[in-house]
């Protein structure tokens, strides 16, 4: 074990205040879209991970149950919980791969595909509010950008 850990110089006062002030803004940024999430899911007798799953299904098409716990950031545990769940209301099917015993994919049903044509253009229309409310169209733009280089 190490035992001597190396110290950062400390940041600037301008550079702290930077740094405070993104994870504050983008944290409750997260905070507002998962509320809006969880309003519209609740309007669909859904929870927002329910929704999440029904999205993704939905602009992806059939995927892997990995593929769908990495695209929706649900842990692999409670991925299987959610699909389950949606299996049991009808809305998702799950089959094993034929060209592998551990796989398994995930697909809408008919039900679902309806469901994901109702809800999308809700979740659409919600966050496309949210955001002319609080930016510019170029403003909207830049910030996309600049959040896919900050996770990428």
């Amino acid at each position: 074990m190490n035992t001597h850990q190396q110290v950062e110089p400390p940041l600037s006062e301008h550079d702290e205040e930077v740094c405070i002030s993104i994870f504050r803004s983008v944290m409750r940024t997260h905070h507002d879209l998962h509320t809006l999430g969880a309003s519209i899911a609740a309007d669909f007798s859904l929870h927002i991970a329910e929704l999440n799953v029904i999205d993704m299904l939905g602009k992806l098409g059939p995927i892997t149950m990995g593929e769908l716990s990495r695209a929706t950031f649900i842990s692999p545990s409670n991925t299987t919980h959610t699909v389950k769940k949606l299996e049991s209301s009808g809305l998702v099917a799950r089959q094993r791969l034929v060209a592998s015993e551990r796989k398994v994919e995930v697909s809408l049903t008919t039900k679902g595909a309806q469901l994901f044509k109702t809800c999308y253009p809700r979740i659409l229309t919600t966050v496309e509010h949210l955001l002319e409310q609080r930016l510019s169209a170029s403003e909207r733009t830049v910030l996309a950008q600049l959040l896919n280089k900050l996770s990428g």
